[in-house]
C-alpha cells in the first residue's frame, strides 16, 4: 500500500505531537512547513492526502489555505484539518467559514488526533449517528460465559469493541450492555465483521479490538441507542455556542457495520 502523504504546517511546538504521531508508523510520508505560502506550494505540487495546518500560519493562515483548497480546486482530494485555540472563539468561526474537514483544538490530544486521521485517511463512514462512547460490554460465544471489555464507539448498527480477546470474523457473539445514564439492559447477538489484532493491526491508529454488527436487536434496543445518540449529538451541537464544534472531531471506528 502506498504511503499516505501528510502536510503539516505550523511552528515546532504546535507540530510536536503530529510529528511524533506520524513517525510511529511507515504508513505516512510527512512534509512540514512553517508558513502559509509554503503550504500552498506543497498543496499544489504534492496534492497530499491530508493537511493539518495551524490557523495562525504566518504569511497566510491555515483557514485561508483551506479556502483555496475547498473553493479554488487547488488540491480537491486533500482532507483539510485546522488547528485552533479553544480560548479564541474567533478561531472557531474562521474554521467553520473555511469549511475544513475537521478541527483540532490546541494543545493537541493524541486520541483526538488519532480519531481524525483514522476517519479522514482510512475511509470510516462519516455519520452523525456514531460517537466515541466508552462503557462496559459483556459478550461471549456462550450466553453463560460472558466476559467484560469496553466499547470504543457506538451506532445503531453496531459498535467497536476494544479487546485483546480476538475471535474470527463471522463469529456470532451474545452481547449485553447498558447505555451510559442507566436504563434497561440491551441484549442481542452480534457478528464480528472485522478485526484489529493486538499484534498485526489492520488499522494501527485504532486500539486492538473487533467491529461488531448487531444481528437480532429488537426495536426497543434500537430506539434506546438512537435516543442516546441523538441526545449526545444535541449536547455537542449545543456546546458549539460556547466552545468548539465537537461534531467536527473524529469518531473512532470503521465502516462495515
Amino acid at each position: 500500500m502506498p504511503k499516505k502523504e501528510i502536510l503539516l504546517g505550523g511552528d515546532p511546538n504546535s507540530l510536536s505531537l503530529p510529528m511524533s504521531f506520524f513517525s510511529n508508523t511507515d504508513k505516512f510520508s510527512v512534509t512540514a512547513v512553517r508558513d502559509g505560502h509554503e503550504a500552498l506550494r506543497v498543496l499544489a505540487e504534492m496534492k497530499p492526502d491530508l493537511a493539518i495546518l495551524d490557523i495562525n500560519l504566518t504569511e497566510r493562515g491555515g483557514d485561508e489555505c483551506c479556502k483555496d483548497v475547498k473553493k479554488g480546486g487547488l488540491s480537491p482530494a486533500t482532507s483539510m484539518v485546522i488547528m485552533g485555540c479553544l480560548k479564541h472563539r474567533r478561531d472557531i468561526g474562521r474554521c467553520l467559514d473555511a469549511r475544513c474537514d475537521a478541527l483540532l483544538m490546541k494543545p493537541l490530544v493524541y486520541r483526538q488526533l488519532a480519531g481524525v486521521v483514522t476517519r479522514l485517511l482510512f475511509k470510516e463512514r462519516c455519520t452523525s449517528s456514531r460517537f466515541n462512547v466508552r462503557f462496559p460490554i459483556y459478550y461471549g460465544v456462550k450466553p453463560q460465559k460472558l466476559v467484560r471489555d469496553y466499547s470504543a464507539d457506538l451506532s445503531t448498527g453496531g459498535l467497536f469493541l476494544e479487546t485483546r480477546q480476538i475471535v474470527p470474523v463471522g463469529t456470532s457473539l451474545n452481547v449485553v450492555f447498558t447505555l451510559p445514564g442507566g436504563g434497561t439492559a440491551i441484549m442481542c447477538t452480534a457478528r464480528v465483521t472485522w478485526l484489529n489484532g493486538p499484534v498485526l493491526r489492520s488499522e494501527p491508529l485504532l486500539p486492538s479490538g473487533m467491529g461488531l454488527e448487531f444481528l437480532d436487536i429488537d426495536n426497543h434496543g434500537i430506539n434506546s441507542i438512537r435516543n442516546f445518540l441523538y441526545s449526545e449529538e444535541r449536547q455537542q451541537q449545543s456546546w458549539l455556542s460556547y466552545s468548539v464544534p465537537a461534531f467536527l472531531f473524529s469518531k473512532l471506528g470503521k465502516g462495515g457495520y
